[in-house]
């Protein structure tokens, strides 16, 4: 899928990928870490901030713990694909 907006995007494809591996709590948790330490906001993102979020997202240590830093590089380019 290509040239979805952001906002859908974060909301059907990072945040649900992200549920679905740590559950809605964690997720939410590394979704806010990652806001704040790619200096983003969490609404209405340009294509670039969102991707700097995603980057972000996967090179969290929870996430590179669980999917190993080849399966976070890949997912964060399924991702960026996506806008």
């Amino acid at each position: 899928m290509m040239g979805v907006d952001t906002k859908t995007a974060l909301e059907e494809h990072v945040k649900r990928k992200l549920e679905d591996t740590f559950g809605r709590a964690v997720a939410m948790l590394i979704v806010m870490s990652a806001t704040t330490s790619a200096g983003v906001p969490t609404i209405e993102l340009t294509d670039t901030q969102f991707r700097r979020l995603c980057e972000a997202i996967c090179a969290d240590p929870r996430v590179v713990d669980m999917w190993g830093q080849s399966g976070a590089m890949a997912q964060l380019s399924d991702w960026e694909r996506l806008v």
